[in-house]
């Protein structure tokens, strides 16, 4: 059961963030909710005031600029799935806003919280991975970027220091030419894997790559090794050379056993599914 809690509703970063700085443990960032709510229902967090950030302004952003796709922290993943502009210039983001959770969900929770509650079984930030996503982080004295590959620390923690608010994430456009995809395997609505690839192919052969699988380990984790090993390699070859790299995935993943499966059978589908995730690449990707 949720206690007494004071809610307070700054319109700009620097208030947020002062009060954050002042409160420290005793607040908590409110923007959807979708995950806080939960946490302190079943008395898994704890919380005096809720900071409500949902009056800033510049957190609601989705546009394009400069090439760049930026999205407000405040953004709802219902918004994303739905968006033309989404949907045009990321895809496989698109698609993979449509698949968490529920309707409930998507219309409550927002990205910024998403990524930065960073959950091990969540979308979204897989995607993110190949386009080489960066966050926009401010506080009452400060802004920073920062990688998303960097923002992911671990199981539940990332780069944000104290008094610290995601801003925005900023989406560059993946090169020309290359396509996308996001697949998930998921039982009772959160996802056991996802793998997301951006590939750009000529005549069956993988001239460009990009892979990232969520939701096996701690964190979403981009494969940069073996994009290497990909790049010029034939299409046709792609699902063996996945399946030899099951020293390489464990290394890299730490895949965990629990409810949603054991960490050999995430194992052996992360292979699969990528090299499904390729196929369906060489063909026309998410959009």
């Amino acid at each position: 059961m949720i206690g007494s809690l004071e809610l307070f509703q700054p319109t700009t970063v620097q208030e947020a963030s002062q009060a954050l700085a002042e409160l420290g443990d005793k607040a908590r960032i409110y923007a959807g909710g979708a995950e806080l709510l939960l946490l302190l229902r079943n008395g898994l967090l704890q919380s005096e005031v809720l900071v409500d950030v949902k009056r800033i302004e510049r957190l609601h952003r989705l546009e394009m600029d400069n090439g760049v796709l930026r999205i407000g922290a405040c953004v709802t993943h219902h918004a994303l799935e739905n968006s033309a502009l989404v949907r045009e210039h990321a895809p496989a983001l698109a698609y993979a806003e449509s698949q968490v959770a529920n309707v409930r969900v998507r219309n409550q929770g927002t990205l910024g919280g998403n990524l930065a509650f960073n959950d091990p079984h969540s979308d979204p930030g897989t995607v993110l991975l190949i386009h080489d996503a960066w966050l926009a982080t401010g506080n009452q004295n400060s802004e920073r970027r920062v990688a998303l590959s960097d923002f992911f620390v671990d199981m539940y923690a990332t780069a944000l220091e104290a008094g610290d608010l995601l801003l925005e994430v900023e989406i560059p456009r993946l090169p020309a030419g290359m396509k996308s995809v996001y697949q998930r395997l998921h039982r009772y609505q959160r996802p056991t894997l996802g793998v997301a690839v951006g590939a750009a192919m000529r005549h069956g052969v993988i001239e460009e790559v990009r892979l990232a699988v969520g939701c096996v380990g701690p964190k979403a984790e981009r494969l940069t090794e073996l994009e290497r090993k990909l790049s010029g390699a034939k299409l046709n070859d792609a699902r063996r050379i996945l399946s030899e790299e099951t020293k390489y995935l464990r290394a890299l993943l730490r895949p965990v056993d629990d409810l949603l499966g054991s960490a050999d059978y995430k194992l052996y589908m992360t292979g699969v599914m990528l090299a499904d995730a390729l196929e369906q690449a060489g063909q026309n990707g998410n959009g």
